[in-house]
């Protein structure tokens, strides 16, 4: 839906590549669409450095991203009159982005931030898998100002035909432009795509996460009453629901040393709730582009709303108190959330049931909605977060006592403690699409 707009974007239009691409989604033919692309990006820039909109024109339009990703991008940029006002938002994210990774990165609490994650693809004619990613290598290698601390080597493909190869990066800003800059050829064939909040989340995420939270889905959810109980326990077995993260390649082993989880979890942790919530409204386009630039409402779409609006109520003091914490960032997701690591799996569950959620809203005087909101807040700091290469619900199975509390130890009225039941690890979504968010981004992947 497009909410309001009183000017035009300053980014130039999508070029003639972009349009034909669009018209490719009814076969989603990757064959085809990377001869399309082979053949129409012509374009050549000059060495002087590139600016964010021109980085944008180097990279992947919507409807290609849809080709390849299974994602919510369709979702969050849908509902603009016209192609042209999608086609001219995307790649006003896009150029937001760049600019991200291109800014002052003095101030950032963890180094490993100052990398980005890119989705990067050689569409080189009559190449193999190999010489079109060993081209890729050779590139950036040989790229004055670009150095090994810039990437990190990988052979698990992302995206492989006879017409194109695509796989993840993480890269320091600066990196794109002086690759660019110095080798003018390379527009000929490669593309590189930043990897926005939306690309990260598995399509049909956001709606069963609502779903979840209006009851509509209870999937798995299993109330067992004393006399039902095998043992006569009383117990309540459940699932809850979490977010599943894949962190981006390079982060576990950061410039080549191996990073302490405790150190990967604390660093993801303090950019969802450290500095009052603003590195997440920082690194947010939808808050930028509904509350930010000089007080003109600009093209959005209503689900960009839905975001900012709930990262807006946690910045802007609907959950201040009065001695100077938050209600959401420090009441609950710092306090009642945890946060573990599982492989290259960084899991965010909750610590309590639903309905100690709730009590808790009503203790810190949080209603529903905002109570929402702030969950919302923090799906929206995993997605930003660039540590982060790929978002989705998940359920845990859970065991409660008999009226709905957490903490087994002090149960009323059951009887011995249960084992823990070993969660069953599958999303909310159907198989088909769980099989897409681990198989297509990230988990096959190939790093420079």
């Amino acid at each position: 839906t497009l909410t309001t707009t009183t000017k035009n974007s300053k980014t130039p239009p999508p070029s003639s590549r972009h349009a034909i691409i669009m018209r490719l989604l009814s076969t989603k033919s990757i064959i085809y669409a990377s001869a399309i692309i082979s053949a129409t990006l012509t374009t050549t820039i000059a060495q002087d450095p590139l600016t964010n909109e021109q980085l944008t024109g180097y990279g992947l339009t919507l409807a290609e991203v849809d080709i390849f990703v299974s994602s919510e991008s369709s979702n969050d940029f849908a509902g603009l009159p016209s192609s042209g006002e999608t086609d001219q938002l995307w790649s006003d994210a896009t150029a937001f982005e760049h600019g991200l990774s291109n800014r002052d990165t003095t101030d950032v609490p963890y180094k490993s931030f100052t990398y980005y994650p890119y989705l990067v693809c050689n569409s080189s004619p009559g190449k193999s898998r190999n010489e079109r990613r060993d081209e890729i290598e050779a590139t950036f290698r040989n790229t004055p100002g670009v150095n090994a601390s810039h990437f990190y080597p990988s052979d698990s493909p992302y995206a492989n035909n006879d017409n194109v190869t695509c796989g993840i990066m993480r890269a320091r800003g600066g990196t794109m432009d002086k690759v660019y800059a110095s080798n003018p050829n390379a527009t000929d064939w490669l593309q590189v795509q930043p990897g926005l909040p939306s690309m990260k989340m598995v399509e049909g995420m956001v709606d069963a996460i609502q779903r979840a939270m209006d009851g509509e889905i209870t999937v798995g959810v299993v109330s067992i009453s004393e006399e039902e109980s095998p043992n006569g326990n009383g117990y309540i077995t459940r699932n809850i629901l979490g977010v599943q993260n894949i962190l981006c390649p390079g982060v576990q082993d950061f410039e080549v040393e191996d990073v302490p989880d405790e150190d990967i979890l604390n660093a993801v942790k303090t950019f969802v709730i450290g500095n009052e919530g603003n590195y997440v409204k920082d690194s947010s386009f939808y808050h930028y582009r509904v509350y930010g630039g000089d007080g003109e409402v600009e093209v959005h779409t209503t689900r960009m709303s839905f975001w900012a609006d709930s990262i807006q109520a946690v910045v802007g003091g609907d959950f201040g108190n009065e001695d100077g914490s938050n209600k959401c960032l420090d009441g609950i997701i710092g306090d009642k959330f945890e946060f573990d690591l599982e492989g290259d799996n960084l899991n965010v569950f909750s610590k309590i049931s639903y309905e100690e959620m709730e009590t808790l809203g009503g203790e810190l005087g949080v209603m529903d909605a905002e109570l929402e909101q702030c969950l919302w807040f923090m799906v929206m700091g995993l997605a930003t977060n660039p540590l982060i290469c790929s978002l989705e619900q998940q359920h845990r199975v859970q065991t409660l006592c008999p009226d709905g509390s957490s903490d087994l130890s002090t149960c009323e009225g059951a009887g011995a403690t249960p084992e823990e039941p070993e969660s069953s690890g599958v999303s909310l979504l159907s198989s088909r699409v769980f099989s897409l968010t681990r198989f297509i981004f990230p988990a096959l992947y190939w790093i420079i």
